[in-house]
């Protein structure tokens, strides 16, 4: 399991990592677009030094150095076609979950589509899910909002502490027994060891942040959040280790 504390230095960034995006019908737009955004912009610009101000001519240096995706990151659906999202937009998988990359990194959506059990374990996404989130090599495993549930159904959270959509906190404790909920709405993520997962929609954005501290450190979280603007106050999470539960920020 991956150690839960930010690294001081760069240890190897994001390049070993493999980040599969689930997207099918339904999922929320935010929840997709969000860490996929902050996973790519951290991929681009992780080669800058840490906690250092980036420039105005490092930015565009660095930011037209490269255009479209990057290969460790991918969305994924049952095939590689056109998904209505949950609030209505059209998203296009790059892969389907037959022919997608091996990945190391799981991120589930949430949305209205992600309560759809009998569609999602016929259209192989429980199975693909557990799939990459219980293979050995597998580094994070990552939800935002209701993805938690997709989790849950693919026995990724049986005894683990996490978190869900402050709305579904009684339909979530009824239909997953054996997690281990953390109930505080101000919270935006919990994280256990190398376990992501989040409230609402926007808390994804918090969440994948929490994730490149860990994965890169403390500076390049910090560069990135300066980068894109992230200007709200720190962003309140939970950090659960050997069973305590502290509070920590982003």
């Amino acid at each position: 399991m991956t150690d839960s504390r930010p690294t001081a230095t760069r240890p190897s960034g994001m390049d070993d990592l493999v980040i599969a995006v689930v997207m099918f019908d339904g999922a929320e737009e935010q929840d997709v677009v969000g860490p996929y955004e902050m996973f790519w912009w951290m991929s681009l610009f992780g080669k800058l030094p840490p906690a250092q101000p980036i420039t105005e001519s490092d930015f565009l240096a660095t930011f037209t150095s490269r255009e479209g995706s990057w290969p460790n990151l991918f969305t994924v659906a049952p095939t590689a076609g056109v998904y209505r999202m949950s609030s209505g937009m059209r998203f296009t998988a790059d892969f389907s979950y037959d022919d997608a990359p091996a990945a190391n990194m799981i991120v589930a959506p949430g949305g209205h589509g992600s309560l759809n059990f009998p569609e999602l374990r016929t259209n192989g996404t429980i199975d693909y899910i557990k799939e990459v989130g219980s293979a050995p090599e597998c580094r994070y495993i990552m939800s935002v909002c209701s993805g938690a549930f997709l989790l849950g159904a693919a026995g990724l959270l049986d005894g683990r502490y996490c978190t869900v959509n402050h709305t579904t906190y009684e339909r979530f404790e009824k239909q997953l027994p054996t997690a281990k909920l953390v109930k505080d709405a101000s919270l935006s993520f919990v994280q256990e060891g190398n376990l992501f997962t989040s409230n609402g929609p926007c808390s994804g954005l918090a969440t994948a942040l929490r994730v490149i501290e860990v994965q890169c450190g403390t500076g390049y979280k910090d560069n990135l959040r300066s980068l894109l603007s992230y200007i709200t106050p720190p962003v309140k999470g939970a950090l659960v280790e050997n069973g305590t539960i502290r509070r920590i920020t982003v």
